[in-house]
């Protein structure tokens, strides 16, 4: 069974930046685990198609048909495995140097929305980003050549155009007409602000943020997260985003994490299942991907060897995985002994360093990795304080099998 993607676009350029990253990153041979691989591609009446496997179903789908899993070691550890490995597939993604600059009209330049503004930082139009992390974008697969494991592999697709959430659309679909908001998108956009990798931040933690909703307490709860922290726009559309604008009468437009969303994380951590892993990862998505200061978040390098770390503890401490730990005891029940905590900034720079400088753990430091307890990362003072979407699209939007 195979998936057949035609890009509406006509321009020979786009196709060639679409297949650029697609070839280097998710070829049929040497390709990642957690990265769709392309199988073929070809022109039939003038459009171009791209050939992917066919999944057996997108993450939404996924937790929609496990309305409530059970919080054991093998759901646990397998959902925690494949963050990571998501986390790894788009760090390959960050640091692949483009051939043909990816951008919007032009780095420096920008082309202005009714509710955005969108511009590329200058140098950041040579990497790969995705720009449109949210679940439908998320396959999973049952059974794959290089998946032994039993419950399947989630792989990141739809990362060839290094778009902006549909925004730098291909269609002839004005994005101004569009109804609802996008969901994951962060708040650059929004707030006038040239865009980075780190947009792919901002929205991982978003998918995070579900994820472990629907390990805590299951398929409806997200949806219960959206209504939760939804709120009525000036436009009258109810939105789900993550973050809310306000206009500050010195500063102008600035923007804050959604109180409902910090509320809706400090319910997490109070919950009944809610284990030391679980609360050092919804720590890590407050602290480090959910920052409106895109210059803020932690480097993708920073993250899939944070999320690695994490994993590992979980493998071999099952007490770590899935014991129920009260708010109050998740810091102080954790040793803060010197000769036990590995300072991660020390080997990888936590902040997003100049366009082209993104610092990748080399395998010698990966073998220091191995440690008998997690390190904690020194928390800093809280930064963040704070349309009905439309309905889902599955990726690919437009597919046939075969």
């Amino acid at each position: 069974m195979i998936a057949i993607k035609k890009l509406i676009s006509l321009d020979k350029n786009e196709f060639d930046k679409e297949v650029t990253i697609l070839k280097a990153l998710g070829a049929k041979k040497n390709g990642h685990p957690h990265l769709i691989k392309l199988l073929a591609t070809y022109r039939y009446k003038g459009k171009y198609h791209l050939m992917f496997p066919c999944a057996n179903a997108n993450l939404r789908v996924y937790w929609q048909d496990r309305k409530m899993p059970t919080f054991d070691a093998q759901t646990v550890l397998w959902s925690m495995r494949q963050m990571t490995g998501i986390a790894e597939g788009l760090l390959r993604i960050h640091k692949f140097e483009v051939t043909i600059p990816l951008k919007v009209s032009g780095a420096g330049e920008m082309r202005v929305q009714k509710d955005a503004e969108l511009s590329v930082s200058r140098g950041e139009e040579l990497f790969g980003r995705h720009g449109d992390i949210k679940p439908e974008n998320i396959l999973w697969f049952e059974k794959t050549q290089d998946c032994t494991d039993e419950k399947g592999v989630l792989q990141i697709a739809d990362f060839g155009l290094g778009r902006f959430h549909g925004r730098d659309s291909r269609s002839n679909v004005n994005p101004d007409t569009i109804v609802g908001s996008p969901t994951y998108e962060p708040p650059e956009c929004k707030l006038r602000r040239s865009v980075s990798r780190s947009y792919d931040l901002w929205s991982l933690g978003c998918l995070y943020l579900e994820f472990i909703t629907w390990l805590l307490k299951g398929t409806e709860a997200i949806d219960g997260f959206s209504e939760f922290r939804g709120r009525q726009s000036s436009t009258g559309i109810n939105d789900d985003n993550f973050f809310t604008i306000y206009r500050d009468p010195i500063t102008g437009p600035e923007g804050k994490v959604r109180d409902k969303v910090v509320e809706w994380v400090d319910q997490l951590h109070q919950h009944e299942k809610c284990s030391h892993l679980i609360h050092d990862l919804l720590d890590l998505i407050m602290e480090d991907l959910l920052l409106i200061d895109s210059k803020e978040r932690c480097q993708t390098s920073f993250l899939y060897m944070q999320m690695k770390l994490f994993l590992g503890q979980a493998e071999k401490d099952q007490s770590y995985l899935l014991k129920p730990v009260p708010p109050g005891q998740k810091r102080n029940s954790r040793s803060q002994s010197a000769s036990n905590v590995l300072n991660v900034d020390k080997l990888i720079p936590r902040r997003i360093p100049s366009a082209g400088q993104e610092h990748i753990p080399s395998p010698e430091r990966e073998e220091l990795r191995p440690l008998p307890v997690i390190p904690k990362i020194a928390l800093r003072p809280a930064r963040n304080q704070g349309m009905k979407k439309g309905k889902s699209v599955t990726w690919p939007t437009e597919a046939s099998t075969g």
